[in-house]
């Protein structure tokens, strides 16, 4: 359970809430030293879907939604050196590598590399993993604070234990009568102020739709070859949107021309460009996402918009009507 705790909450000097995201925001920018073990639950309202790999269209449009339905058990790495994050399946794993040079993800089922566009965004960048970024606790509190604005009520809402040390539990509120997001709870360590659990509740529900939280943190040096990856031999290795040094591009599907960004923080949209029907159904076993879409979850919903040689995969946290209310726009 996302609040399930032994030891009674701590007793923390008082904080006002603005000097409280402040020093996150901070700590967020100096990226000093964390790494640990990290749960993760998410609950998107998917169907089960077969789970493709990183590679198949299913994975690069809907389907990287199904591969982080669930709960989670993650490694993660992350300083001035980069980040690192790992998805610890049961007889496999994936990982994200992002270095000061190199940007890769790793799928070891499928024995693939994805070599991604390094210094990109992540957040404006569709690709193989960046949804992992979404059970980070680091990486989920950064956006919803990011997001944060005259729109957003945020109060600090008590205390907690996590990871066996004491924080500050901030609230986020969107006032946004649209967005799906009630609130977002960010677990904020009192003394180092960097986010060690983070949580997404839907309007509506009383128990969060993800959450994502240390089990066990450190903060000690990080050697950077944490953050360095090496396609191991005999890997089958992608260029993904854009990257430089390996064939097999993905071209304008995972890159920034075949993205679309309409409305501003909670209530935000974004269109992602996708292979036509018959391109989609080929790349993904003969499975074409389209029979899982339109998905209205809990706090994200997902459509799909066709066109005569591609399609718009849009998704946001907004209800169905704010979604097709954009189909106009898409060329």
């Amino acid at each position: 359970m996302f609040r399930a705790q032994a030891s009674p909450a701590p007793d923390l000097p008082p904080i006002a809430p603005d000097r409280l995201v402040a020093s996150v925001l901070q700590s967020l920018v100096d990226r000093s030293p964390v790494s640990g073990k990290v749960d993760a639950f998410l609950d998107l309202g998917l169907p089960s879907l077969p789970d493709a790999g990183f590679g198949s269209e299913i994975s690069s449009a809907a389907g990287f939604l199904a591969q982080i339905s669930g709960t989670h058990h993650l490694r993660v790495w992350r300083s001035a050196d980069g980040s690192r994050i790992t998805d610890i399946l049961p007889r496999s794993e994936r990982a994200v590598f992002v270095s000061r040079t190199e940007a890769w993800a790793w799928d070891f089922g499928a024995f693939t590399a994805y070599r991604l566009p390094h210094g990109m965004p992540m957040q404006h960048f569709v690709a193989p993993g960046e949804a992992a970024g979404m059970l980070d606790p680091l990486e989920l509190a950064r956006h919803a604070l990011q997001a944060a604005s005259p729109s957003t009520s945020i109060t600090v809402a008590g205390t907690a234990r996590v990871a066996g040390r004491p924080a500050y539990v901030l609230a986020v509120d969107p006032r946004s009568k649209t967005s799906l997001v009630r609130r977002v709870e960010i677990d904020i360590d009192a003394e180092r102020r960097l986010p060690l659990r983070a949580a997404v509740f839907a309007r509506g529900r009383t128990t969060a739709s993800l959450w994502t939280a240390f089990t066990s943190v450190s903060f000690a040096s990080i050697d950077p070859d944490v953050y360095r990856f090496t396609p191991p031999p005999g890997a089958k290795v992608v260029t993904v949107g854009g990257a430089r040094g390996e064939a097999g591009s993905a071209g304008e599907y995972g890159a920034p021309d075949g993205l679309r960004l309409f409305g501003t923080g909670w209530d935000s949209v974004v269109a992602v460009r996708v292979p036509k029907g018959e391109e989609r159904t080929a790349g993904a076993g003969g499975l074409d996402i389209a029979r899982f879409l339109p998905l209205s979850g809990p706090v994200l919903s997902v459509r799909l918009v066709e066109r005569a040689d591609h399609a718009w995969l849009v998704y946001g946290l907004v209800p169905q009507p704010v979604l097709a209310a954009v189909e106009p726009k898409l060329p």
